[in-house]
């Protein structure tokens, strides 16, 4: 099982909230990095349509944000894990700039 990078918009905008890296951080270090640093939890759901995911806050559950019916697949969701993954962290990272 391979692990997977995040992207370059991911990385860029992981760098500007003053995430520092020695190395090309894999999806589920920005993953942790986000919800140690910015208590933001991204869970990963999953459907007949694909792959969706959750945003609360990590420490006491509030919800936050969804993108259960904003993928690019005809059911709204995203085809991987990996996919729904990183468009769930690059919401993650516009709410906390917001």
């Amino acid at each position: 099982m391979d692990e997977k990078f995040v992207s370059l918009d991911t990385l860029k905008s992981l760098t500007e909230q003053g995430f520092c890296y020695y190395h090309f951080p894999t999806q589920s270090f920005a993953q942790k990095w986000l919800r140690e640093t910015k208590n933001m939890h991204i869970a990963i759901i999953r459907n007949a349509c694909g792959y969706g995911y959750d945003i609360c806050k990590a420490d006491n559950g509030t919800h936050i944000a969804d993108g259960v019916f904003d993928g690019p697949n005809d059911g709204g969701q995203w085809d991987t894990y990996e996919e729904a993954l990183e468009a769930g962290m690059q919401k993650a990272l516009k709410i906390t700039e917001e």
